[in-house]
């Protein structure tokens, strides 16, 4: 395998892997907003949220390489979704 296939292989394991801890650190978080209504926890939530939305997109352009799309396609299921 050529080294920048590597690379990327390696990368979006990478971003892979920051989505589940991010999932899982907005879930705890979650849950101590609403057992101990923490403001600090509240904060992280959105933090985390932010960094997710950032790999997300990153997963979403890992996509559009695997399908032979160009970096700067949009992704199919963007169109006529919401996300908030």
């Amino acid at each position: 395998m050529s080294y920048e296939k590597e690379f990327l292989k390696d990368f979006e394991a990478w971003v892979n892997n920051q989505i589940a801890i991010n999932e899982m650190a907005m879930d705890v978080s979650r849950k101590v907003i609403e057992e101990d209504k923490d403001e600090r926890a509240a904060d992280a939530f959105i933090r985390y949220e932010s960094k997710l939305d950032a790999y997300r997109y990153l997963q979403e352009k890992f996509a559009n390489y695997h399908d032979g799309k160009s970096f700067h396609d949009m992704p199919d299921s963007l169109f006529g979704e919401r996300h908030y």
